[in-house]
């Protein structure tokens, strides 16, 4: 297994990819649960299990030299050493077709305990992002009570004062949300919404680009206006947060009178201030695939609201989804 050396590193780039591997990684056990697998418990160990056994088979067979090689690449040969050939027959296996589903696992995963456990790593996400734009807040309100504060850092204090207070907010938004009445099942659905919710981050470890001030000023007013919008559509939002699409409560009030998917609107407009910073084309790039992928969020859940609720196809007719379009 290639060792992993976290000096000189960024660090949330670090959790975000390790939060990602663990999560593609248990894939298979988290679909076996979901469906209410009767074999889930044996395809849980026989996970944790590959992950001690798989690895150093596959590194005698398949050796390669990590010297070289960046932190963020050794740790998806970690994971591709981990997964291998017994991840798909385990993801086989989770996907085979339930003819009665556990009742037992049925009802807890219908549970405030499980929504918790499943809102865990996205709290310590949320959490840690939170934490670490504290530095950059401290030394912006220093050069402001100094009185050697530009424009350039007051847009900078906002927007990382609004970015504090957004991931606050989802911390409690996930722990306090109600259970999902109705989610969607099927792994593609999930991944979309988490490369969709993650995948922006990337776009922090490409070289920043040379602006001109009038561009600079631009980017930041996107990004600290899209964070205040943020934090306005969570708070409407409130307990029917959620990440991957499940139906908790239907919101169609405040700014979900203006558009369908408020929150995405409000998340590409801070994606356009973030794409300016950054080396083009690949910040570009980036940015509309996420894009990309925000829509093809929004279509599934859209699909689970219109189960849950009725009344969702007369909303539909009414409001655009993004507002805009």
């Amino acid at each position: 297994m290639p060792q992993l050396d976290i000096t000189n590193v960024n660090l949330s780039l670090l959790l975000l990819e390790i939060l990602l591997c663990s999560y593609l990684y248990f894939l298979p056990p988290l679909l076996a649960f979901q469906r209410g697998h009767r074999q889930f418990w044996w395809i849980l160990a026989a996970s944790i299990v590959l992950s001690f056994v798989q690895p150093p088979l596959l590194q005698y067979l398949l050796p390669v030299d990590s010297a070289g090689l960046s932190l963020y690449e050794v740790l998806w040969i970690s994971l591709l050493y981990s997964a291998g050939p017994g991840w798909f027959v385990l993801l086989f296996w989770a996907l085979r077709s339930v003819a009665s589903p556990d009742p037992r696992l049925i009802a807890f995963g219908a549970s405030k305990t499980a929504d918790v456990l499943a809102a865990l790593p996205l709290v310590v996400w949320f959490g840690f992002s939170a934490l670490n734009l504290r530095p950059g807040l401290v030394q912006d309100g220093g050069a402001i009570v100094a009185g050697s504060a530009s424009l350039l850092v007051w847009l900078q204090l906002l927007s990382r004062l609004f970015s504090i207070l957004f991931c606050l907010l989802c911390v409690w938004a996930l722990l306090a949300r109600d259970t999902a009445k109705k989610s969607i099942g099927g792994a593609v659905p999930r991944l979309c919404a988490v490369a969709g919710t993650f995948l922006g981050v990337g776009i922090l470890g490409l070289p920043m680009a040379g602006l001109s001030l009038p561009l600079q000023t631009l980017a930041l007013l996107l990004m600290a206006g899209g964070s205040a919008a943020c934090i306005l559509v969570l708070g409407k939002l409130g307990k029917s947060f959620s990440i991957v699409p499940e139906a908790r409560r239907l919101v169609t009030t405040g700014p979900y009178a203006w558009a369908r998917h408020p929150l995405y609107a409000a998340e590409i407009v801070i994606l356009l201030g973030l794409m300016l910073q950054y080396r083009q084309p690949w910040a570009v790039l980036m940015g509309v695939a996420v894009i990309a992928l925000q829509v093809t969020r929004s279509v599934f859940e859209e699909r689970v609201l219109s189960e849950a609720f009725p009344e969702y196809a007369g909303y539909k007719t009414r409001v655009k989804r993004f507002g805009f379009i």
